[in-house]
């Protein structure tokens, strides 16, 4: 079955943790009740250190920007300014040139418009920034701390040659994964977190911590240098030098992060907060269109208008070419407006962009099995899609399908039925009906004729608009009368 996406931001597994624990050294936290100790408890030593931190917002300033990848060595000099916290925007040269470059991101979508260029580049992702803002990262992840679950005091350490308060956050089930066994440690006068142990998930296991200070003669600390380590290896993912520029903003002064491959290295001046920015500024008329153009299209596509489907995702990827979920779509529409050729060349473009993704890999192998052409083609590239995907009814449809064109019947009933299992009622109905479809004929093909009869009635009850099923109940219903 060809399926179609709503749209694609997600982030990396591992930066979102990244993000989430950078937001251990800025945000504000949300807990409850807890088991107390003397007259302080977990949830008092949280909210003290969530007090010290406000939202660093509406600011100007200058940054440096030095990446080092491979042979690559480039720096970056810009003029930066953020609206609220989600509105970037950096006007910077490139080492030697003279010719200015621009960025401007919304939180969702990026723009680069490269020198003399009116058009910009899009990308969906902004931590391809390159100079991503910490705070940006950092408050776009509170959300999930703060549900987290319930602030317990488990007693007094020393870190740093500082009095601290160790405090776990017990989650709520939902959470239980991501945030067992987390434990603060709280500067016991400037409630600063000096280290966050105990973070971890599938894909990472990471730690904060602090690694050195500069505070006031009354021993409160005003500057504090940290990092994000890869627990286990020790191997330093960030590191961040943090000031306090008003009684509770703080903002980094440097961020160095770092991979095997890359090293970006962020130095900001110059900072001023609280300023007016015009929105004129931040705006990107390409992101306008996009959106509307996507969301019209999404909705055709759920109505099943493939013309006009068409022309909205066609929109969208002559503004977006890199978009992998309007060219997925576009397929998709192709196929409902029966352009096989133009479903074939979307769907490869979807395979050239992201050939680690299954939605290709299915929705071509789909094409060319509904059409009984590249057979043995079609059914690699589904078996492709399903080990990458197995709990994807759709694909497993698609493989279904592919098998029984081959012929292989045994191996099409326990596909198929695989898929009607895995489908759901969040599915939509046609496309649950073309699956009913899928079955009832190859119980035709083994002269099943009441379980054929049952599928394709579903699959009519679902979508009676559906003529091959109708056209198929027929048959089924003539030749079983026959004694075939």
């Amino acid at each position: 079955m060809s399926v179609f996406q709503r749209c694609n931001r997600g982030l990396p597994a591992l930066l979102c943790y990244l993000v989430i624990t950078c937001a251990l050294a800025f945000g504000t936290i949300t807990t409850w009740a807890a088991d107390s100790q003397g007259n302080l408890n977990g949830d008092d030593v949280l909210q003290r250190m969530a007090d010290q931190f406000s939202l660093a917002q509406d600011l100007t300033g200058r940054v440096t920007v030095s990446i080092q990848k491979g042979e690559l060595d480039l720096e970056l000099v810009g003029d930066l300014k953020v609206k609220g916290w989600e509105y970037l925007r950096l006007d910077y040269l490139e080492t030697d040139s003279n010719l200015p470059s621009t960025i401007i991101s919304d939180g969702d979508m990026v723009a680069y418009y490269l020198p003399d260029s009116t058009k910009p580049r899009i990308s969906h992702n902004p931590a391809e920034l390159g100079i991503p803002l910490v705070a940006d990262l950092v408050f776009a992840a509170l959300s999930q701390l703060s549900q987290s679950g319930d602030g317990y005091l488990l007693g007094e350490n020393e870190y740093l040659g500082r009095d601290v308060y160790m405090v776990e956050i017990r989650p709520q089930e939902a959470e239980t994964e991501l945030w067992e066994n987390t434990v603060f440690w709280v500067d016991a006068q400037s409630y600063l977190p000096l280290r966050v142990t105990g973070l971890g998930g599938p894909f990472a296991s990471i730690e904060f911590r602090a690694t050195g200070f500069e505070a006031t003669m009354e021993g409160q600390i005003k500057k504090l240098a940290a990092e994000v380590v890869e627990v286990g290896r020790d191997q330093t993912i960030i590191m961040m030098d943090l000031g306090r520029y008003n009684e509770n903003t703080w903002f980094p002064q440097q961020v160095c992060m770092q991979s095997t491959r890359l090293v970006v290295v962020q130095e900001f001046s110059d900072l001023k907060f609280n300023v007016t920015l015009p929105d004129e500024l931040f705006y990107v008329e390409e992101f306008e269109i996009l959106r509307s153009a996507f969301a019209k299209g999404t909705a055709f596509l759920a109505s099943r208008n493939y013309g006009a489907a068409v022309k909205e995702f066609q929109k969208v990827v002559s503004i977006d070419p890199y978009n992998i979920a309007a060219h997925s779509n576009l397929g998709y529409a192709y196929v409902g407006n029966d352009d096989d050729a133009g479903a074939i060349a979307e769907f490869e473009q979807v395979i050239m962009l992201a050939p680690q993704e299954p939605l290709g890999y299915n929705n071509l192998a789909y094409v060319y099995i509904d059409n009984g052409i590249y057979l043995d083609q079609g059914v690699e590239m589904a078996k492709k899609a399903v080990d990458l995907s197995p709990g994807n009814g759709a694909f497993r449809d698609t493989l279904g399908w592919g098998h029984f064109k081959l012929g292989d019947y045994d191996k099409a009933v326990e596909e198929l039925t695989w898929a009607v299992e895995l489908m759901g009622e969040e599915d939509r109905p046609w496309d649950r009906a073309l699956v009913h479809y899928h079955l009832g004929m190859v119980y035709a093909a083994q002269s099943r004729w009441l379980k054929a009869k049952e599928h394709l009635s579903k699959a009519l009850d679902l979508d009676p608009s559906l003529e091959v099923a109708k056209d198929g109940l027929k048959q089924v219903e003539k030749r079983s009368k026959e004694g075939f």
